[in-house]
């Protein structure tokens, strides 16, 4: 496994927290192992792109970018 930090923009409240959170959770190969706001880290499999979790956090409507 390796370890992820995300730089996640736009987040302000706890509801983005979730929302950011749950969108990581249904990433095949992701462990969420903690969201705050501004930020996540997530463990993925080894075969896991950065760029599917940038993916899921755009698609619950905010830009990441990996630390």
């Amino acid at each position: 496994m390796k370890q992820v930090t995300l730089k996640v923009a736009g987040m302000s409240c706890g509801h983005c927290v979730k929302a950011v959170e749950q969108a990581l959770r249904d990433v095949p190969g992701a462990k969420v192992e903690s969201v705050q706001v501004g930020r996540a880290s997530v463990a993925t499999d080894d075969n896991v792109p950065v760029g599917a979790l940038i993916d899921a956090v755009a698609d619950a409507g905010y830009e990441a970018e990996e630390e």
